[in-house]
């Protein structure tokens, strides 16, 4: 009788204990989904009166009398256990990837340390005396710390001027090394042969600094936003200063529920704003900073854009992976080659015309091609906008769930930006609470072909889009139309 009493006893301790786990994984999960506040309070109010349900009915299941009760409670609480331990997985991977998303991150700017193939030297350090050129400190707030840097590694003077004076200084040997951005120092290799031919990189000096972010006070809930999308044309680390290959303003209507992308061509003539005298091509604004790029498209269009979106090739190579490629409807077959730098090699890929599934690789050669057709930059862009489109249908779509992790991983580290975790947390709920579908359309910024002396290029002429006034005219229009509120 006692051994019977024992064994009842045992098994009462036992679903006990598994009411218990269960109940305290409630807990969590239900903390979980508070602090990423993706949910709209009545929905957050209805999973707590069902999770209370919930632990009511097992509650009662547990302590029954009869066993064949205590037994489905069990069941059904080890069922639940289960499917809450999945939902504090996915839901803790949430909350650390946006923990860790929306840091204020660094920027970065390499400077390399340049002289000519026939020098014996092998280390900035090895110059003793003379003159070291370097960008003049008014380039970016990085120029003024890169003096700094040099003067307490070297006694050699420092010589201020501009990218162009520095590679024909150092060509013609008026000066034994210079200092030049990496991006800068990229640039006239691009155009001068001698230049990448006859030069040596002996050591790239990492600068970094605080990145600022100025807080804006946009309500994206209730009021029109912009976002500024720029996709730079390089791997690796987000922060590093590079040229924008993608430029496209995000025009938003949280009342109407339409969004306007609006791409502007990399090659466009424009004024830099800040910098006097000062045009190029739009691609190089963003060498001075995004800030730069921000304000340049600002007045080129007449608005004002909120936000901003950096991305990189990585970033739009990992994400379309993440999500199992994506399917682009392609208007005109053509061949794509690009430079594939990760590799360290040229790549061909062929887009038929119609249906095309692509992987991460193929959808930025995708985005990248102009040379095939005769609209060059125009059809890019449109290009880039197809891509854009297809990945926020992926995502959107139930069938994140099988990759989410995946896709969380591919964007962590992979994308910058000054919108808010409590910003993007509150559209999202306005989104879930609406259940409303979204009108996107698009629109590309026409030009003609050109060659014109660019800022970032001092005394070089090279290839510009020159911006047709009635194309720029017409999308400012389109642009006052979607962020009217009606």
């Amino acid at each position: 009788m006692a051994k019977q009493v024992r064994k009842k006893i045992k098994k009462t301790v036992i679903f006990r204990f598994i009411y218990f786990v269960f109940a305290l994984l409630s807990v969590v999960c239900f903390y979980l989904i508070y602090q990423i506040g993706i949910l709209p309070f009545k929905y957050l109010l209805l999973l707590f009166v069902l999770f209370f349900l919930i632990h009511f009915i097992l509650f009662r299941l547990i302590v029954s009398k009869h066993w064949q009760k205590r037994m489905i409670g069990s069941v059904l609480c080890i069922f639940f256990t289960i499917f809450l331990g999945v939902g504090i997985f996915y839901g803790n991977a949430t909350l650390n990837f946006f923990q860790n998303a929306f840091q204020n991150r660094e920027k970065i700017e390499n400077y390399q340390v340049l002289v000519l193939n026939d020098s014996n030297y092998g280390s900035l350090k090895e110059f003793k005396n003379g003159k070291i050129g370097v960008p003049r400190t008014n380039f970016s707030e990085g120029a003024k710390l890169l003096q700094s840097e040099i003067k307490s590694r070297t006694s050699l003077t420092l010589q201020e001027t501009d990218n162009s004076t520095l590679v024909d200084s150092l060509l013609n040997k008026n000066l034994r090394v210079i200092v030049m951005e990496e991006s800068q120092k990229n640039l006239f290799a691009e155009i001068n042969d001698d230049f990448k031919s006859n030069v040596k990189v002996l050591e790239t000096i990492e600068i970094k600094f605080k990145n600022e972010v100025k807080r804006k006070d946009t309500k994206i809930t209730k009021q029109p936003f912009s976002i500024y999308v720029s996709g730079t044309d390089d791997y690796g680390v987000i922060n590093k200063v590079t040229r924008s290959d993608v430029n496209m303003i995000l025009t938003i209507n949280p009342i109407t529920h339409q969004v306007l992308m609006t791409s502007i061509p990399r090659d466009y003539y424009v004024s830099l704003e800040g910098m006097t005298d000062a045009k190029d091509k739009l691609t190089h604004a963003s060498l001075y900073g995004i800030d730069t790029s921000v304000k340049t498209l600002e007045k080129l269009l007449n608005t004002n854009i909120d936000y901003y979106l950096k991305i990189n090739f990585s970033s739009l190579v990992n994400l379309v992976e993440a999500v199992d490629g994506i399917d682009i409807t392609n208007e005109e077959e053509f061949t794509a080659h690009y430079y594939d730098e990760p590799v360290n090699e040229w790549v061909t890929y062929h887009f038929k015309e119609g249906l095309n599934h692509l992987n991460g690789k193929q959808a930025l050669a995708y985005s990248r091609e102009r040379k095939s057709f005769v609209l060059g930059d125009r059809t890019r862009a449109l290009h880039q906008q197809q891509v854009l489109s297809a990945l926020i249908e992926k995502i959107a779509s139930p069938a994140i769930l099988k990759n989410y992790t995946t896709i969380l991983n591919a964007l962590d580290g992979s994308f910058d930006t000054d919108l808010t975790f409590d910003e993007l947390m509150s559209f999202l709920q306005k989104q879930i609470d609406d259940g409303a579908s979204w009108n996107i359309s698009n629109q590309i910024l026409e030009g003609t072909d050109g060659n014109k002396h660019v800022y970032s290029m001092s005394g070089v002429t090279t290839y510009v889009m020159i911006p047709n006034p009635e194309s720029v005219e017409q999308a400012e229009q389109k642009i006052k139309e979607i962020i009217k509120v009606k």
